[in-house]
């Protein structure tokens, strides 16, 4: 999906500002989706021009005005429409995986490292997926929402898992130096 179906999907879920919708690009779609923020608000501009969203002007006392979007009925016609013709690829990219794909190569410290900053990240990602549960509860958890929500704390928890039960092997032939691998590099990643 391109940026602007994501920031229709997200107004899908009602009138939001330019700071919820930034908000929830970097805490929830980010985790999933390659999506900047950066251009957000040219973004949002262009889909008010095509008549996808309105924005309203909300004047606050002591503080800057802020704009409120919402969805107009052609955007979420064109929301459903992106959403029923995108092709849903599942991609995982991994730096931490590539690396340890060459962990012959490196000394058993920074394998080490990588392992225990992937578990730490692992809980991190546990720690946001029960805050989007507890901040949105029942209501704001529709089917969809939950079944995501529950796939990616199964994922998490299954990384976790075989992380800290093969940790072990994967450390033990792993010299204390760099060097040379027992193996050849045309096998590192069959």
């Amino acid at each position: 999906m391109n940026t602007k179906e994501v920031l229709l999907s997200i107004l899908m879920r009602g009138p939001a500002t330019g700071y919820d919708i930034k908000k929830t690009l970097e805490t929830r779609i980010a985790n999933i989706l390659d999506v900047s923020v950066s251009n957000l608000y040219p973004a949002l501009n262009e889909l008010a021009s095509e008549g996808l969203v309105t924005c309203q002007r909300v004047e606050q006392d002591s503080r800057p005005a802020k704009k409120i979007y919402e969805l107009t009925e052609t955007g979420r016609e064109s929301c459903i429409a992106a959403l029923m013709s995108g092709e849903p690829r599942h991609r995982i990219r991994s730096e931490f995986w590539f690396i340890l794909a060459y962990a012959p190569f490196l000394p058993k410290e920074r394998i080490r490292q990588l392992v225990d900053q992937r578990l730490a990240e692992i809980c991190e990602s546990f720690e946001r997926i029960n805050e989007i549960r507890r901040t949105d509860g029942d209501e704001g958890n529709h089917e969809g929402q939950s079944f995501v929500l529950g796939l990616a704390s199964a994922i998490c928890e299954g990384e976790r898992a075989y992380i800290e039960q093969y940790r072990e092997m994967l450390l033990k032939n792993i010299p204390e130096q760099a060097g040379a691998p027992r193996g050849t590099v045309e096998g590192l990643m069959a």
